[in-house]
């Protein structure tokens, strides 16, 4: 079944984006099966590619549906958004959103959340429109007594999401590797939180930056880390990402251990430092992460 195009096309207005023309959009996102979102990102390599829509935050603030269709017409078909001054769904109703990506033939399967009083909200609203994570981004921990707090909560919250038939999940940055007082947080998680109530979204740059080997978790914790965070790093500077297969991580040698690491969904994440543009850069990646998932 083709995609609709007309549900996007009532909410998009041209202009903030230099789009690809109709035809050749059509082209693109003929082959994208709209009914069967996750078997057709199947059909691209053994695990299915999305992206984190942060990598597109300033496109997806001005122009959601237009940088949707660009996002559709390069090959994605997961998305995973995030939870900015727009919300989760950029100003736009939860059913309106999920419809629009639908109809361009992708499907929002994930979100992250923030924190604090609006934490069930997210999670209901994300219930009611089909999502299946819902996941902490971001809990700077400082020492070992928040850190322990923050295990306390996310059990909390792994237990408020499978109430609502979503699955809770934790990103992990550089912090989660520090040591308080001899216990590394991301070990405590994976070791005191029950594995049906929170998944690991592995964030791959993050492990390189901090100079941990991520086969190390992969093998002591097998069948934990779903969803990778497929991000590169620069060549020449640790603190600047870059597209897949351009940068530093040897991305061959992970995705030899995805099936022991459990992996269901490669997600493609670029916080900037675009080569040479955003478009370009997002096509690059789409295609290196097509291969290594094959």
């Amino acid at each position: 079944m083709r995609p609709s195009l007309a549900l996007a096309n009532r909410y998009y207005t041209s202009g903030s984006l230099c789009m690809l023309s109709r035809r050749n959009f059509l082209v693109a996102a003929g082959s994208l099966a709209a009914g069967l979102p996750f078997s057709s990102a199947q059909a691209l390599g053994n695990y299915p590619i999305g992206i984190q829509l942060y990598t597109v935050r300033e496109w997806m603030n001005q122009d959601p549906v237009g940088t949707l269709k660009q996002l559709a017409a390069i090959g994605y078909t997961l998305l995973e958004s995030y939870q900015g001054d727009k919300g989760i769904y950029f100003g736009l109703k939860p059913a309106e959103f999920t419809k629009i990506a639908h109809d361009l033939g992708m499907t929002l399967f994930a979100s992250h959340f923030n924190l604090g009083k609006t934490a069930e909200t997210s999670i209901t609203q994300a219930a009611e429109v089909g999502l299946k994570y819902m996941i902490v981004p971001y809990n700077k921990l400082t020492d070992l007594e928040t850190t322990k707090r923050a295990v306390d909560e996310y059990t909390r919250l792994g237990e408020l999401c499978k109430k609502h038939g979503v699955q809770f999940g934790y990103h992990n940055h550089g912090y989660d590797f520090e040591t308080f007082d001899g216990v590394v947080p991301y070990e405590l998680f994976l070791k005191q939180i029950d594995p049906k109530l929170m998944i690991m979204e592995m964030e791959l740059y993050w492990f390189a930056r901090m100079n941990i080997d991520p086969l190390t978790y992969i093998q002591n914790y097998p069948g934990r880390f779903p969803i990778w965070h497929v991000k590169d790093m620069d060549k020449q500077d640790r603190t600047a990402n870059t597209e897949v297969g351009k940068g530093s991580i040897d991305y061959k040698r992970l995705f030899k251990h995805a099936k022991q690491a459990g992996l269901q969904y490669s997600i493609v994440e670029q916080d900037g430092h675009f080569h040479p543009s955003v478009w370009p850069s997002l096509t690059t990646s789409f295609g290196a992460t097509k291969v290594l998932g094959r």
